[in-house]
């Protein structure tokens, strides 16, 4: 069970900080049932309510500085993975938003930057799903990276080239 105050990370809701744990005061709702209260990081004025025993979406604490420094110092040896089929690849990228699997989200951007430079070595653009696949994933792997180095996030992109560099 979470405690007040920590982060943590709520499948493709991205970084959030529980404020409250125990019943809700909401109509309809069983005041028999505990629930998280929390509030997105990066989304200001957003409230999340879910069910403490609730096993179907992904909710997980935060890597820890450790865990984030090593993940970012093997970057380097994740190799892109594109899956050609696009309703298959669409599939698993929701998919991996939707656990936010830090490892399976760096995979995720490096295949899609890789799939960009190969577009635009072509003469073509990189696809508006491409795009959004690319920018959702960054969201949420660079709000926990920031919340659990320290950072802003807008600065985790400089903090991941300069480390690996």
């Amino acid at each position: 069970m979470f405690k007040v105050g920590e982060y943590v990370v709520y499948g493709n809701k991205g970084v959030c900080q529980i404020k409250s744990v125990g019943p809700i005061d909401m109509p309809g709702v069983s005041k028999d049932r505990q629930y998280y209260t929390m509030s997105q990081v990066y989304l200001r004025g957003s409230t999340i309510f879910t069910p403490v025993d609730n096993d179907t979406k992904a909710l997980r604490k935060i890597l820890t500085k450790k865990e984030a420094k090593e993940l970012i110092a093997d970057i380097k040896n994740i190799e892109p993975n594109w899956i050609k089929d696009d309703k298959e690849r669409d599939r698993i990228f929701t998919d991996i938003l939707r656990t936010a699997d830090c490892r399976e989200l760096c995979n995720m951007i490096i295949s899609l930057h890789h799939r960009k430079e190969e577009r635009l070595a072509g003469g073509k653009k990189a696809t508006s799903t491409d795009e959004r696949f690319f920018h959702a994933a960054e969201d949420i792997l660079y709000g926990e990276l920031g919340i659990a180095l320290g950072i802003e996030k807008d600065r985790v992109r400089d903090y991941i080239i300069e480390s690996v560099s």
